[in-house]
């Protein structure tokens, strides 16, 4: 079966070929002579018929591409979305559903990354970097203390593919502070639930910027 990326390019690409030929039956119907009127009338027809095949061709891929993008769909009200209306709220859920199948929530990610989710990340690597944030957004919606227990027993390798996450999304800074507390939490674990506790809208925000940069790259297959 093919995927919705390539139906999207076949509709806009026979769009374009419907409405190339359609202009050259356009121009045949306006050059031919006034003697031959049922070729002109025909021609015209043909013309007509083209365009309209091409424009139900170029909507038809347009909403092609908007179906298979995975945050432009709502499960809830099973339609799409225009990119205006994203918002946190929806991303988030929308990163939730994606999370299902492998944590009842993101901060459990903290506890280890299930091999069958790693798996799917390598085939779907444009999610790492929102997962990543979210794996940070709600451990900063915790107490202090769970806070710093759940990244104390973090384990070093899932917080270092954390900051790797981070840095790819360009947060180089962040990245290198996250593991520097990780490497230090035992002098420096007090320095921890205040970094995550007083971020919680910049993690939110670092979601939504990654998500509408990439949007075209979240086309489902």
């Amino acid at each position: 079966m093919k995927n919705k990326k390539a139906n999207f390019r076949e509709y806009r690409y026979m769009s374009y070929t419907l409405a190339i030929l359609a202009l050259i039956f356009f121009v045949l119907a306006a050059t031919a002579t006034q003697g031959k009127k049922p070729l002109i009338w025909l021609l015209a027809v043909l013309a007509a018929g083209l365009l309209i095949g091409s424009t139900v061709l170029l909507f038809k891929s347009y909403t092609t591409a908007r179906e298979g993008n995975f945050f432009l769909y709502d499960r809830r009200r099973k339609k799409t979305v225009s990119e205006k209306e994203l918002d946190f709220a929806f991303v988030n859920d929308r990163l939730d559903y994606y999370l299902s199948p492998f944590v009842d929530k993101a901060v459990d990610l903290w506890g280890g990354i299930p091999k069958e989710l790693h798996i799917k990340l390598q085939a779907e690597p444009v999610f790492t970097v929102p997962i990543a944030f979210k794996m940070m957004y709600e451990l900063s919606l915790l107490p202090p203390e769970e806070v710093a227990d759940r990244f104390d027993a973090a384990d070093e390798r899932t917080v270092a593919a954390v900051c790797r996450a981070v840095k790819a999304g360009g947060d180089l800074e962040m990245a290198d502070l996250v593991f520097q507390m990780k490497r230090n939490f035992r002098r420096e674990g007090q320095r921890v639930p205040p970094f995550f506790n007083k971020n919680k809208r910049c993690f939110e925000g670092r979601i939504m910027r990654y998500v509408k940069e990439h949007l075209a790259e979240f086309q489902s297959e």
